[in-house]
């Protein structure tokens, strides 16, 4: 049985090929504007690519995985149905966005770099950049007024 691939919308800029069932969301197909990735997705669909939504609670449990690791202010809901769709269906994410990957890994899932070095695994924290406090979240420090910005833990 071949492995399964959700690839994210990267894959369909490059030339690099894929082997396995390819499978992921309209959300990723959304972002495919130029002609040459439009063209390289078509290729993929008359060859057997799948095309599925993910289901809420599998967009929650990524979610609550991107919260723990401290990338959840950087996915975008494309990112997030991704990896929803990778747990999902027991498949791989072939991938050079570091936060999604990274994500992936949190949550036991396999990764696929493209064209990039595989990602290490990290965990994220938020520090405000002026007094040092540390949040769970970005955005400004109630105490100092700066901003607060994601950190290696």
């Amino acid at each position: 049985m071949k492995r399964k691939v959700v690839p994210d919308s990267t894959f369909f800029f490059t030339e690099i090929p894929l082997e396995g069932d390819l499978i992921l969301p309209p959300a990723v197909a959304d972002e495919l504007k130029d002609l040459n990735s439009k063209m390289r997705f078509e290729k993929y669909r008359e060859a057997g690519l799948m095309i599925s939504e993910p289901s809420r609670e599998s967009r929650d449990k990524v979610r609550q995985a991107a919260l723990k690791s401290g990338d959840i202010s950087v996915l975008s809901e494309t990112d997030i149905d991704v990896v929803a769709l990778a747990s999902e269906t027991e498949a791989a994410v072939a991938t050079d966005d570091f936060a999604l990957s990274n994500t992936a890994q949190h949550m036991g899932i396999e990764v696929i770099p493209l064209q990039q070095r595989a990602a290490k695994k990290k965990k994220w924290r938020y520090r405000c950049t002026g007094c040092g406090r540390y949040y769970s979240h970005p955005g400004i420090c109630e105490v100092c007024g700066l901003e607060i910005k994601r950190k290696v833990k």
